[in-house]
């Protein structure tokens, strides 16, 4: 199942079924979930089943009637902890130390994206130009991205598209935008190859490997997570003190101005005994 010399020579690996079809379509599920509550909240959705279609569509109002909560729901769906269980379970870990993390560790948080053109301000939000992952992470020099597909994505809906090889060009000249590092356009690259995966799939790639989103030719949602594992035994990573870009911090101030009243809390702490 895992081929080290081919993922070492080409800087990428898709493993057909890795993962069981339930297990990533409960990821799927619990995200829509989040977005649904909203939806409902905002009188967008009736009560009851919703097709894909007036899912998605619920999905687009959302997006232009109250982008504050469609980004909030957003993030919400990063925490799911179906996802984060899927990040480390153990055939993902046996995996990544089959292809070489002797000490795996997770670089940083769980992503799961629903791109569309139809739910993006900017263009990044939607598809990706030619980008490396490591230039964000800064991490071990065989650090790995786990990416999966929580839907059927063919070239139609955007498959990734990578560079065979190009792992071993080492980082190339690059500069930081909205969280990645987008290649600079004087870099002379060959042709991007697209990988077309199903529910189940899993593609491993180095961190180096240079990679883009395909473009979509429909405005259906791309759904799809990705992780990330740097190896706590790669020399260069201990000898650089395990450097670590990622800056996480609450906000100062409250969201909801004088919220929550004593009240409202005491309401949630109410037993049968004090009623």
């Amino acid at each position: 199942m895992i081929d080290l010399n081919a993922y070492k020579e080409d800087g990428y690996l898709l493993v057909k079924g890795f993962f069981p079809r339930e297990e990533i379509e409960r990821i799927r599920d619990e995200a829509k979930e989040v977005f649904v509550a909203q939806m409902r909240r905002h009188a967008i959705v009736d009560t009851g089943p919703l097709s894909e279609s007036e899912f998605e569509a619920g999905m687009f109002r959302l997006f232009e009637t109250d982008l504050a909560t469609f980004t909030n729901c957003g993030k919400q769906a990063q925490h799911l902890i179906s996802l984060h269980r899927l990040s480390l379970g153990e055939p993902v870990v046996q995996a990544i130390r089959a292809l070489g993390l002797s000490f795996p560790n997770v670089s940083t948080r769980p992503l799961l994206y629903f791109n569309s053109r139809r739910l993006a301000k900017k263009e990044v939000y939607w598809r990706l130009s030619v980008h490396q992952d490591w230039r964000s992470m800064q991490g071990s020099l065989d650090a790995i991205v786990l990416w999966v597909p929580l839907i059927d994505i063919d070239r139609s809906l955007g498959a990734l598209e990578v560079i065979p090889g190009s792992h071993r060009m080492g980082l190339l000249d690059s500069e930081m935008s909205d969280g990645y590092g987008h290649i600079n356009t004087s870099v002379n690259l060959p042709e991007a190859v697209p990988v077309e995966v199903e529910v189940g799939d899993a593609l491993f790639f180095s961190a180096f490997l240079v990679h883009q989103s395909g473009t979509s030719t429909t405005d259906s949602i791309r759904w799809s997570c990705h992780f990330r594992y740097n190896n706590l035994e790669e020399a260069t990573f201990v000898e650089r003190g395990f450097p670590h870009p990622y800056i996480y911090r609450p906000q100062v101030e409250l969201i909801t101005s004088d919220f929550p009243e004593r009240r409202q809390v005491e309401n949630v702490f109410r037993t049968s005994r004090s009623q």
